[in-house]
């Protein structure tokens, strides 16, 4: 079902103060699984992530990106009659046009927070028959609330960029193909090189410096 974007709010209005949930305690990969499932998507094992892959953190940056950049947006007010419907419309319908994934491959990557305080890390995750991304999905790890996302997601070759955001009044849903030719985005990159924020990150993965870094000097 084709969705109408909302026009009048987004840059200039102030962006929701609420934050993604976040899978605390001893539940772990379960827990993430099962809350997973209940948005329709499942977790592909076996996945790795490969060197130069946009970290995650980079992606908070995302929706300050201007759409002269090439970011694709639509916007849907609260008070929508029909939100939970044409948010999912409009999810799908930018996912699908913008490359995130396609008719005959529904995995993508989708960035997860650990636990407070902990850096997000991609997983890969594959789309079910039966999703309901900004309804039940929103309102588990995907966002604060019902209708309320907080998300980035990540084509498999990296080169797709989809990501929501609550604003006060609104939520959005963008895509952006290409996400390293973004300067907003490398610019954030640069400043995350310089180590401050690698004591958050996995202690057996790279540090977040050393990734922001090679996936710079990959482009």
């Amino acid at each position: 079902m084709a969705a109408s974007a909302i026009t009048g709010v987004g840059p200039g209005a102030e962006p929701s103060t609420a934050l993604p949930r976040v899978l605390i305690g001893g539940d772990g990969m379960m827990g993430i699984m099962k809350s997973l499932a209940v948005a329709g998507l499942r977790i592909v094992e076996g996945w790795t992530a490969p060197d130069g892959l946009l970290p995650p953190t980079v992606t908070s940056q995302a929706p300050s990106v201007p759409s002269e950049d090439g970011r694709v947006e639509a916007m849907l007010d609260f008070l929508d009659p029909q939100l939970h419907e044409k948010a999912n419309a409009d999810w799908y319908r930018l996912s699908v046009e913008g490359g995130l994934f396609s008719g005959t491959d529904c995995r993508f990557l989708i960035a997860l927070h650990p636990g407070q305080d902990r850096l997000a890390r991609w997983h890969c995750v594959e789309l079910q028959s039966e999703w309901d991304i900004m309804g039940k999905g929103a309102d588990g790890l995907l966002g604060s609330a019902p209708y309320r996302p907080e998300f980035s997601m990540l084509s498999l070759d990296g080169n797709v960029l989809c990501f929501a955001t609550t604003w006060e009044h609104a939520i959005s849903t963008s895509v952006l193909k290409a996400p390293h030719r973004s300067q907003v985005l490398r610019e954030w990159a640069e400043d995350l090189t310089d180590g401050t924020m690698d004591d958050m990150g996995d202690p057996d993965e790279a540090p977040l410096s050393l990734a922001a870094r090679r996936w710079l000097d990959r482009l």
